[in-house]
């Protein structure tokens, strides 16, 4: 799992200055990702499903832009962020199929709706 190997892998090799900073908010945003998946997943209507999915996409996305940070500021080395880079873009690849797929359910039922 992305978020647990941010936590467990690429943390621990971040400076300790950055330990309530860049390490806390990469934390954060990929825990997000999986929490918002979850509560949309229970949601009953569709727009409040997408709405999930998008806020989970919105911190996948702060997610990236972290690690950026931690290459810009060569806190890890190329072969690290774009191993993590290539997850975050799987991840968003996914999210954005998982969206797709609510949006054409939601329009499927409208138009079911219209036709009655």
């Amino acid at each position: 799992m992305l978020a647990k190997d941010i936590a467990m892998e690429l943390v621990p090799k971040l400076p300790r200055v950055e330990q309530y900073r860049l390490s806390d908010q990469i934390i954060r945003s990929s825990r997000s990702v999986s929490a918002q998946i979850s509560e949309g997943f229970r949601k009953v209507s569709l727009k409040e499903k997408h709405r999930f999915y998008e806020i989970a996409a919105t911190s996948n996305d702060e997610t990236e832009n972290h690690l950026n940070e931690a290459k810009n500021n060569n806190f890890v080395n190329n072969g690290v962020y774009k191993s993590y880079l290539n997850r975050v873009i799987r991840v968003r690849i996914l999210l954005s199929r998982l969206m797709k797929s609510v949006r054409s359910l939601d329009t499927a039922r409208k138009s079911h709706n219209r036709s009655r």
